[in-house]
């Protein structure tokens, strides 16, 4: 048996989770066992203080992380979000019943355009075109929760709006809107003080990038410490790691292209780096977490490794920017589609971005498979000395498959790369456990 109240003050530890109500369902009939389901209330203050808008996903993150140290069976099987507060009962507590009620009802009247200010059906008019007839849009639509909206679909839908309504909204603006009455605020703002027409798509926010010291760096020569760090990182990596390493060959022989790894451990990164060629290297450049670099020896590993530091999870236009301008230049982008490391070592949904980037520069994407490095150094535990020890005999492997072409079709595109990446992933693990 297990303790609602404990499991919710358990989950309710991550400070974006404002409110979350665990339910045990059972399937029709009763035969199944009950599975625990949870309906969650992000707290959206601390989202737009932190600059997030991927709701879902962090949420989920969140979750995976904060389940490893329950039991079994007092673990949350799926959630939901919404953005409602929970009913509660007259003594404060949750009403569980009425929160069923509401999980299991799916309906909700839309309230009639000629109800609102002219501005905002104006706005609700333009994204249900946007979206097409399959989608209600209704003012008080969550992009992301009733939209289906993703990071990347976000910043296409705000750069249809913003060429149509002929204004373009600040970072801070498009970060702080969740809901389509948000962004019909935003542009009515917007317009009254007078802000600059805007012509955005995909191919203008890539084509035009207003270089960095940090993007500046990376069509520079690389230093001398730089390539004794490949050296020396890379005998460290060989005696430690030991990586089996397949296909190497497959790389092209110049760039631009993309390598697109699955993400199982923390020093995937260093792991990946140190087994390609020399002539690779000295092309390759990350996208990398602002915060993981602000003391003077990770500032200097990130110099080395030629790391733009960006905060790719808050707002993705500037990650991406970095991506095509060193893909612009001919360099070679390292980059986890995952976007995330896997909770259980096994291949995770791929984001877009890998293959716009591609499309955009005509670039290759390198699909590439790594197994064995989760039990290192996985997401929710400390590193795993004993696996690096000499007679663990444990064994990682990393195999560089097949370029994939550039396409249009970036939806297919990501599947493609996704299914290559698990392919050759579940490939490794058989051969890692002889079977």
């Amino acid at each position: 048996m297990f303790n609602a109240q404990d499991v919710e003050a358990h989950y309710q530890q991550s400070p974006f989770i404002r409110e979350v109500c665990v339910l045990g369902l059972t399937a029709p009939g009763g035969h199944a066992p009950e599975r625990l389901h949870a309906i969650v209330v992000p707290d959206v203050a601390v989202l737009r203080q932190r600059r997030i808008v991927n709701v879902t996903e962090l949420i989920r993150f969140e979750w995976e992380n904060l389940s490893e140290s329950l039991p079994s069976h007092a673990r949350v099987a799926g959630f939901d979000v919404t953005f409602e507060p929970l009913p509660r009962t007259s003594t404060g507590s949750l009403n569980r019943q009425e929160i069923l009620s509401r999980y299991q009802s799916t309906s909700r009247p839309a309230p009639p355009l000629t109800e609102v200010e002219p501005h905002l059906a104006r706005l609700v008019a333009a994204v249900q075109s946007v979206m097409g007839s399959g989608v209600l849009v209704r003012p008080d639509s969550s992009l992301e929760l009733d939209l289906g909206l993703d990071s990347m679909d976000r910043v296409g839908l705000l750069a249809t709006l913003e060429r149509r309504f002929g204004v373009q909204l600040s970072e801070d603006v498009a970060l702080s809107a969740f809901f389509v009455r948000d962004l019909a605020e935003a542009f009515r703002e917007a317009r009254e003080h007078g802000a600059d027409a805007c012509d955005a798509s995909w191919s203008t926010l890539l084509e035009h990038v207003e270089p960095t010291p940090a993007l500046r760096a990376l069509v520079a020569r690389r230093p001398l410490s730089a390539l004794a760090f490949f050296a020396i990182a890379r005998i460290i990596v060989r005696v430690l790691v030991r990586p089996r390493v397949e296909g190497l060959e497959r790389l092209p022989r110049k760039g631009p292209f993309i390598i697109s790894p699955n993400h199982q451990s923390y020093i995937d990164p260093i792991v990946v780096a140190t087994v390609l060629p020399l002539r690779v290297y000295r092309e390759l450049f990350f996208v990398g977490a602002a915060e993981y670099f602000q003391s003077p020896l990770m500032r200097r590993l990130g110099a080395w490794l030629n790391v733009v530091p960006l905060d790719p999870d808050a707002y993705l236009v500037p990650g991406m920017r970095a991506g095509a301008f060193g893909l612009r230049h001919g360099k070679v982008l390292l980059l986890f589609p995952e976007g995330e490391r896997s909770i259980d070592g096994g291949v995770k949904k791929f984001r877009k971005g890998a293959a716009i980037l591609s499309r955009q520069h005509r670039a290759p994407i390198v699909p590439v498979a790594i197994d064995g490095m989760f039990e290192i150094w996985p997401r929710t535990r400390p590193l795993n000395w004993r696996k690096l020890l000499p007679w663990s005999g444990h064994r990682t492997m990393i195999c560089f498959g097949d370029p994939l072409p550039a396409s249009d079709a970036v939806v297919e595109q990501t599947m493609r790369l996704r299914e290559t990446v698990e392919r050759m992933r579940d490939g490794l693990d058989r051969s890692r456990h002889g079977s």
